[in-house]
């Protein structure tokens, strides 16, 4: 239901921490890689409401994504956010073992940059290659020190569109973004030789499963040639440091402190509402954030 939530009571910031910590094993593969994948990270029944959710109440998120589109002009639709409310979206993101995974991998403390749930129905098109860099330079963000981590709601296999990473792809630096038909994505020319130089990497994922990347790593999405919509909630983060030095247009990306959650919160609170009533989400603007948000300037007021 898309409805105002309860206010969340606070335990003191220092007392919370996860119960889930990234293994030196996990941390080591993500400096390495430039992605770690944790099968089980969540359980099914903690990403269970967001999957009902989608399916049951399709309308409300179609009213509030944004309209994206491939090279050929096949749609897909992702819904953005920056406030973090005390609904199923807003708490997501302040889970414990999200922020602490991503701050051992940032190597200090982070804030909440933006989430979005990626939902791809049915015979929707592909996720160029690109890198999160290639629009967060844009935004003001001098450094590459942000990190996202993306949780899968549904199965996420190759027929329906999984994601996708390049091995070590993270070590190439900024690539630029350039016009790719109907949409944006990484300079085909440079890569054409990362292709066939670094591993495409597959990442088929079961509900809960969960990917913590670099923000130069290359990922993208092949199309959903099946007849199941293919969701993910992604959550990215900026190490504190790295605030945009872009303030005008910039508000919804300025610092601000997490107040981090419980790893049992969702399972204690179950009855919470998913979506606030747009309170959380950020519509991007069209003039500002176009191309780098992938957005096809004619489909916008």
């Amino acid at each position: 239901m898309v409805t105002t939530a309860n206010k969340i009571s606070q335990a003191p910031l220092s007392q919370i921490k996860t119960d889930y910590p990234l293994t030196q094993e996990q941390i080591n593969r993500y400096h390495r890689d430039g992605f770690v994948i944790i099968p089980g990270f969540f359980k099914a029944e903690e990403v269970e409401p967001l999957q009902d959710s989608l399916e049951k109440e399709t309308s409300q998120y179609e009213s509030r994504e944004i309209t994206h589109f491939d090279g050929v002009g096949k749609k897909y639709g992702i819904l953005y956010w920056t406030q973090l409310g005390d609904s199923v979206l807003g708490i997501f993101p302040r889970l414990a073992r999200i922020v602490d995974g991503i701050e051992v991998l940032s190597g200090e403390e982070c804030y909440h940059w933006h989430s979005k749930i990626a939902r791809k129905p049915p015979q929707s098109g592909r996720i160029e290659w690109h890198q999160g860099f290639g629009s967060w330079y844009y935004d003001g963000c001098v450094f590459p020190n942000m990190v996202t981590c993306s949780v899968a709601i549904g199965e996420s296999t190759k027929e329906n569109g999984c994601l996708q990473v390049i091995k070590g792809s993270h070590r190439l630096g900024r690539l630029d973004i350039v016009s790719i038909g109907n949409t944006v994505g990484t300079d085909p020319e440079r890569l054409k030789i990362v292709l066939q130089q670094m591993e495409v990497v597959d990442c088929e994922m079961s509900p809960g499963d969960t990917i913590f990347f670099h923000s130069n790593t290359l990922h993208g999405s092949p199309p959903n040639k099946s007849d199941r919509t293919r969701s993910m909630i992604h959550c990215a983060y900026s190490g504190i440091s790295n605030a945009p030095f872009i303030k005008e247009g910039q508000e919804h990306h300025k610092y601000s402190p997490i107040q981090k959650l419980s790893d049992t919160f969702l399972l204690e609170h179950q009855s919470m509402f998913v979506m606030e009533n747009g309170v959380e989400v950020y519509r991007p603007n069209s003039g500002k954030d176009k191309p780098y948000m992938n957005i096809n300037p004619y489909d916008q007021e």
